[in-house]
């Protein structure tokens, strides 16, 4: 009888645990992130294209998508073959040859999404699309999308559209035309940007359509950042902006220069009294990647170490570091990645300024949390800091450089109190920062080390200000050399006392030499 009872209740467990296995698997296939592969015939260095391929790898970053970028002229039968989607980017405006034989055959027999951007349409996007176009030449254009427009953009060469099927974004006019024709258009897997360059809305615009071509389903937030505090800022400074922005209700994140030992000085001290202060007055912090000015092997070895080093003692001064703030170019590098990404799930990705590879791979790595950045510059000319405006389609950091100046920080505290746009409180998401020895997270705004709550204390303590900067070697003899100078003390005082006393017996002899005669 009991072995029935056992059998039966094995079967039941296994008739349960069937719906929870799939419904894990069926989890572990929606999280997968989606992989892109795109395609360029040309960087179009020194044309008005030029960037633009930096611009979109910017852009899917912005949407922890991992890309792998390859030319046309590297591309391989079957290389397509992986991805979920795949872009096509055409910067040859003037001479747009058929795509090789190779690419030609996958592309049309590809059952993920496809994007084209540029010229030069190939017959199955154009298909698809039932689109006709026509070529705009020397001309300025305005681009409209949402709440956000840019007026008098100088272009040439680029295509528009006449004809099209499926969903339009934006707007993109001619007054000299009277022209007025969608920015881009998709419909299901397919989807076409006549015109994308770097530096103007249309990298902004492309954003829209992404989003929705990527399937992204999860709400956008913009965030404010204040860059580049250092343990040498004016840390008084630094603490007075954290106030203002408290009193006004704006949480923001820090962005904070990694330092890598001399924990014990006083500077030190002083800067991580200043992160705790920041962090209870509602900002986050986010630790920037160290600027980098060589590649040589002893610097770039140390990264690793230093990175946990920093990171583990934030976390000894109560100090919850949430992300990491980088030049895109990191996350294209495998020695970067390994070394300093892989601490962090949660990532702001700069643009490039100057890029300083160690070991350039093609394909990307991802944060599961990402935000692009935007200048105040690019706000303002798009007309974004004027009035209430929708979050854009990603995630987004507007960015402020901290500066020593005063006035220049009251101007730019006074920018960020002004601007109408709604900032999220950075550490309401889902952010982990992982070392060998601590776990820092964050969870609807608590804040948290190795599942312990953060105290949050926003008194400054003080910093005392004496410190031994070297110290001091073993002293096994001190005694004996102090014997012995308190022995040559005594015995200088001695011989200074005798000199005195020559010398007054001296006096008095020399005295009574010249003046006895006289006396009688």
């Amino acid at each position: 009888m009991k072995s029935k009872i056992m059998a039966l209740l094995l079967i039941l467990s296994c008739l349960l645990s069937i719906p929870l296995q799939a419904a894990a698997d069926t989890s572990g296939t929606a999280s997968k992130p989606k992989s892109v592969l795109m395609l360029y015939d040309s960087l179009a260095i020194g044309t008005p294209q030029e960037g633009n391929i930096e611009a979109l790898q910017r852009l899917f970053a912005g949407f922890s998508v991992s890309v792998t970028v390859m030319s046309l002229e590297a591309y391989k039968q079957g290389d397509i073959n992986g991805f979920d989607q795949a872009v096509l980017v055409r910067n040859k405006a003037d001479e747009i040859p058929d795509l090789p034989a190779d690419l030609a055959r996958d592309w049309n027999g590809f059952t993920g999404s496809l994007l084209q951007i540029g010229g030069g349409l190939t017959d199955r996007v154009r298909q698809v699309l039932h689109i006709q176009d026509k070529r705009l030449d020397q001309d300025y254009a305005s681009i409209r999308i949402d709440q956000l427009q840019q007026d008098l953009i100088p272009v040439n060469g680029i295509s528009y559209l006449t004809s099209y099927e499926g969903q339009a974004y934006g707007s993109l006019t001619s007054e000299k035309l009277n022209l007025k024709t969608p920015y881009g258009v998709r419909s299901g897997l397919f989807a076409y940007i006549p015109y994308m360059t770097k530096g103007n809305l249309t990298e902004w615009s492309a954003a829209y359509l992404l989003r929705d071509w990527l399937g992204v389903q999860t709400a956008s937030h913009a965030y404010v950042m204040i860059e580049g505090i250092y343990p040498f800022s004016n840390l008084a400074l630094v603490n007075q902006m954290a106030d203002r922005l408290y009193d006004a209700g704006i949480p923001f994140i820090a962005g904070v220069q990694p330092t890598f030992g001399n924990w014990d000085y006083p500077a030190m001290q002083r800067y991580m009294e200043t992160l705790k202060h920041i962090q209870a007055r509602n900002g986050s912090i986010v630790v920037q990647t160290p600027i980098v000015d060589s590649t040589s092997p002893p610097a770039a070895l140390k990264l690793p170490n230093e990175m946990s080093s920093f990171l583990n003692q934030l976390g000894l001064s109560g100090i919850a570091p949430l992300g990491i703030a980088t030049e895109m170019y990191w996350s294209y590098d495998k020695q970067y990645t390994a070394d300093a990404l892989s601490f962090f799930d949660s990532g702001i990705v700069y643009p490039n300024k100057k890029a300083w590879y160690r070991e350039k791979t093609n394909t990307s790595s991802t944060f599961a949390s990402a935000a692009y950045t935007i200048s105040e510059a690019e706000l303002a000319t798009y007309g974004g800091s004027r009035t209430a405006t929708n979050p854009l389609p990603l995630n987004t950091t507007l960015v402020y450089t901290f500066t020593d100046d005063t006035d220049e920080l009251s101007k730019r505290l006074d920018a960020i109190t002004s601007n109408w746009t709604t900032f999220a409180d950075y550490k309401n998401e889902v952010h982990t920062v992982h070392t060998p020895t601590n776990v820092f997270s964050s969870v609807s705004g608590h804040l948290a080390i190795n599942g312990t709550g953060v105290h949050l204390n926003d008194q400054v303590q003080d910093v005392d200000g004496a410190h031994v900067y070297v110290q001091e070697g073993p002293q096994s003899l001190t005694t004996l050399f102090s014997v012995q100078n308190n022995i040559l003390i005594v015995l200088i005082v001695a011989t200074l006392i005798l000199f005195g006393i020559f010398i007054i017996i001296g006096h008095r002899l020399y005295k009574r030499k010249y003046e006895q005669p006289w006396r009688s």
